[in-house]
């Protein structure tokens, strides 16, 4: 994707843009990358600053997939959050994160997320993470 045009991306099957959950605590960070998704043509189903807002539109919504901060403040934290979102809601996983340490790390893994990115990101690093992810298997079999 070049700078000077959009690219609307399509859920593969549906011809609708893919759908995205934000969960991120910063309302700075959340609103760059609601503005950065809507621009690369994606659908944002909503933006949630804690865990339990996120479960609440993930269930009301069923995004094709989530974006969220791995370090979420609260319960479920991050980690916690994108475990329940693959195991209840078959709704895959992308973290982005900042400094965080091993055991941070090894809770993430475990969420088997789609991919992660680090923060400070620009917008290609964002469009090329969810779409690599809604490539994989998993995130095709949601309905956007």
């Amino acid at each position: 994707m070049t700078s000077d045009r959009v690219q609307v991306v399509a859920h593969p099957g549906t011809g609708k843009p893919a759908s995205v959950l934000i969960v991120e605590g910063q309302t700075l960070i959340a609103s760059f990358i609601d503005a950065m998704l809507a621009i690369s043509g994606f659908r944002v189903v909503g933006i949630a600053g804690s865990g339990p807002e996120a479960l609440v539109l993930a269930t009301e919504t069923r995004p094709a997939l989530a974006l969220v901060d791995v370090r979420l403040n609260g319960r479920p934290d991050g980690a916690e959050l994108a475990c329940v979102l693959r195991n209840r809601l078959a709704i895959p996983a992308i973290f982005t994160f900042g400094p965080v340490d091993s055991e941070i790390l090894r809770r993430a893994n475990a969420a088997r997320p789609l991919g992660f990115i680090a923060k400070p990101f620009s917008p290609s690093q964002v469009f090329n993470a969810i779409e690599r992810a809604l490539s994989h298997p998993s995130a095709l079999q949601q309905a956007g």
